[in-house]
């Protein structure tokens, strides 16, 4: 016979570790080599409780109470570099943490998303700039360029601070101290790479911000996120990068692009030939079709569930397309895509009337 009152408890489970992302911290306190951390202790060992660096890394990886992913951050990489000169201006400061950034990338350049205990103006304008300037253009890669192209977290305690970056992505706190850049990524991190927006997260151990309308729509204007409060509900508005462009949108975008030229190179690498004919050129295709297809899986490009298919178009070009150089130097004329972004929803209006009879909508 069943008992009347049952009650089961359960715990929840403990978040699991994510290293999706790579990412870098670095300083200007003193120069240190590049080194993993995978626990706060590690970081202890080497930047000390109350220091900016492990702040930075604790709010980074301390946001288990509030995140909605199952993951948590557990992999960071931090740098040093040499302080600035004593009678450096502030724009001097700036260039040579910038020119530090960019002697490291000669050896060591593969971290993708940069956090800096640096706050000032002039180092944020110059890291946003350099950000953008990451991913090369189309003629650069054909030129023989690399892609390395880099995405700048930064908090500011400016409220009138305008960046214009797309691969920039900042955060107003009025407490410096809170590492908002950190917690921001650090909530919603996990996730990737998988596809959310990053509005209406809730960034642990980071005060919302108490700011005029006027101030509030400054700093809409100028693409700058912040914590607000909203009847009595606290989340980041709006989400978005220095130009306007909405993160996810962005680091969709980066997924692309990076599993896509894996994917190629794994066919070019595990096939002993790619036949130069239009049976060669579609094995090549697939490697796109399976980049796209998991883009839509991960609610990177939106799916069309009539069809139970992603909303995207490949043409695939055949040998007769291809001109006589391209054929003599085995390059394949271009394949073009194009898709749908999934996006996401961020307002809602509801109308609705009450009366004693309902009326046809």
């Amino acid at each position: 016979m069943p008992r009347d009152v049952i009650v089961v408890v359960r715990t929840d489970a403990k978040p699991r570790p994510t290293e999706a992302l790579d990412i870098l911290i670095a300083h200007a306190t003193a120069a240190t080599s590049l080194k993993t951390y995978r626990e706060l202790d590690e970081i202890e060992a080497d930047y000390p409780v109350g220091s900016a660096v492990y702040a930075k890394a604790a709010a980074l990886f301390d946001q288990g109470k509030t995140t909605l992913a199952d993951t948590l951050i557990r992999k960071v990489s931090i740098v040093g570099f040499a302080p600035p000169d004593s009678g450096a201006t502030a724009d001097e400061a700036a260039q040579a943490f910038l020119t530090a950034i960019q002697t490291l990338q000669q050896t060591q350049d593969d971290w993708y998303i940069l956090l800096t205990t640096a706050n000032d103006d002039s180092t944020i304008k110059a890291l946003a700039q350099w950000a953008e300037d990451s991913e090369p253009t189309e003629a650069e890669l054909g030129a023989g360029a690399e892609d390395h192209r880099k995405l700048y977290f930064f908090q500011t305690s400016n409220k009138t601070l305008a960046v214009a970056n797309r691969r920039a992505i900042g955060i107003y706190t009025a407490n410096l101290d809170e590492h908002a850049d950190a917690a921001f990524l650090g909530v919603v991190g996990p996730f990737y790479p998988t596809s959310v927006t990053w509005k209406f997260k809730r960034p642990q151990g980071v005060s919302y911000a108490t700011l005029t309308n006027g101030e509030r729509d400054l700093m809409d204007a100028n693409h700058l996120n912040y914590v607000t409060r909203e009847y009595k509900r606290e989340y980041v508005k709006e989400g978005v990068c220095c130009d306007g462009e909405y993160i996810d949108v962005q680091l969709g975008a980066d997924w692309i692009a990076i599993a896509m030229r894996e994917r190629l190179y794994d066919t070019l690498l595990n096939n002993p030939k790619v036949p130069y004919t239009d049976t060669g050129f579609v094995i090549i295709a697939a490697a796109v079709y399976s980049v796209l297809d998991e883009a839509v899986t991960l609610g990177i490009i939106a799916r069309d569930f009539e069809l139970g298919r992603g909303i995207y178009n490949v043409y695939i070009p055949r040998r007769a397309d291809a001109t006589d150089d391209q054929a003599r130097e085995r390059r394949m004329p271009d394949i073009i895509w194009e898709a749908q972004l999934d996006g996401a929803v961020h307002r809602v209006k509801v109308k609705g009337t009450l009366s004693a009879t309902l009326a046809t909508l």
